[in-house]
């Protein structure tokens, strides 16, 4: 079990060019997939560039060719590929992701899916005991001791003025 390395599974995400061919791009996907091979990565899944307009300009460009690639790969590896893909000319930009659990790969375009919404709990009304009802001689006296108390805090007010 200790010679045996364990590969998780990541996704590059990538910006080519926009001045490259067809063609070009072609052979652009393949070296990035070459890379990965070469560092003991296995590609699950490759998608095919797409022309696409930026938001925003990368290093002035309004259009770039973007991938994306699905693969294994041990940690050890995946350090080395990130480095020679900063090296690459052609690439813009790039993201590599290491992916949680087993998780699908989105295409491009295709909506999310929905998010998990947090379950809240209906607000509790805390358990209150019923009280019987009062007679009414208890009334009076909690009435009558309520209301002395009022007129000496009424007085102790008069005083200090």
């Amino acid at each position: 079990m200790a010679d045996e390395i364990e590969s998780k599974i990541y996704e590059l995400a990538y910006h080519l060019i926009p001045e490259l061919e067809e063609a070009d791009v072609k052979v652009r996907t393949q070296e990035l997939v070459d890379l990965i091979t070469q560092n003991n990565g296995s590609v699950l899944i490759s998608k095919e560039p797409r022309r696409s307009h930026l938001s925003y300009p990368i290093r002035h460009k309004q259009y770039s060719y973007l991938g994306v690639l699905e693969f294994t790969a041990p940690a050890e590896a995946v350090e080395k590929i990130n480095a020679q893909i900063k090296l690459q000319n052609d690439v813009l930009r790039f993201l590599l992701l290491k992916k949680p659990g087993n998780g699908a790969l989105r295409t491009l375009g295709e909506p999310r899916a929905e998010r998990m919404r947090a379950r809240t709990q209906e607000p509790t009304m805390a358990k209150i005991k019923p009280r019987a009802p009062a007679s009414e001689e208890e009334t009076r006296t909690e009435s009558k001791i309520k209301t002395e108390e009022i007129e000496k805090e009424i007085e102790e007010v008069i005083k200090g003025l």
